[in-house]
């Protein structure tokens, strides 16, 4: 039985390699920093120009882009399908729970989880962009649904199919690349709890709270303030209908 870290590093691990075995497309991405092309003005936004022009990073924003969808693709697969060739020797996984797991552990991970065995799973994902402030990273997004179509963590598939239904919060991915065009980096994060009915997880806790086996930690569970928090809220609200009642006298 793995240690609990270790499963958590094996079940994402499987979960994004899972996602992204499932075939699809995109609009090719443009290759401008700018991604709005948007005439107008906005005070505080980056100056793309001065950051392209100050860029030492060897590849253009589309050869980024291009790589990105490459290793997330059937062949390559996030290193499963080349045997890790597409990985840095300092390649790190990493998401707002899990990691950061070095190249080996990651490796090590894939072979241990099938979960489009208990899952149809659609990634879609969208948004393709390189980091006008940190050229050797393209930021991505996907919306992600599933199918729950066989035994997972012994929770077995509802009679209803719609009860099997997972539709996950969006999520923003990021992957590093250094200047041979080798992953350096790749991790994910829910960027909006809200959506969903995973109970605003994403990633493999999203799957076991959806099939009803979450574990028994609070990162597995549904985002719920803490005491400290709550009794913060109360005394600043308290505090502030004191606060108006003296302004009234």
């Amino acid at each position: 039985m793995p240690s609990m870290p270790r499963l958590f590093a094996i079940l994402s691990v499987a979960l994004l390699l899972s996602s992204s075995c499932s075939a699809f497309s995109a609009p090719a991405a443009s290759s401008s920093l700018q991604q709005s092309g948007s005439s107008v003005p906005l005070v505080g936004e980056v100056d793309y120009e001065a950051l392209e022009a100050a860029n030492t990073f060897p590849h253009s924003s589309q050869t980024l882009i291009d790589r990105a969808r490459t290793v997330l693709g059937p062949d390559v697969l996030l290193g499963q399908k080349d045997d890790g060739a597409c990985l840095a020797d300092d390649f790190q996984f990493v998401a707002a729970v899990v990691g950061p797991i070095g190249r080996d552990e990651y490796l090590g991970a894939l072979a241990n989880f099938k979960l489009e065995e208990s899952f149809d799973i659609t990634p879609n994902f969208y948004g393709f962009a390189v980091d006008p402030m940190q050229r050797n990273r393209v930021w991505f997004f996907n919306r992600q649904t599933a199918v729950h179509k066989a035994n997972f963590l012994g929770a077995d598939p509802k009679e209803d199919a719609s009860a099997n239904e997972l539709t996950l919060p969006p999520q923003c991915y990021h992957v590093d690349f250094d200047e041979d065009l080798k992953m350096q980096e790749f991790g994910f994060y829910t960027v909006d709890r809200r959506q969903g009915n995973t109970g605003g997880l994403g990633g493999a806790f999203a799957y076991m709270y959806g099939v009803g086996r979450p574990l028994p930690i609070p990162e597995c569970q549904p985002y719920k303030r803490s005491f400290r928090f709550r009794l913060l809220s109360f005394v600043g609200g308290l505090a502030q209908k004191i606060g108006k009642k003296k302004d009234k006298k």
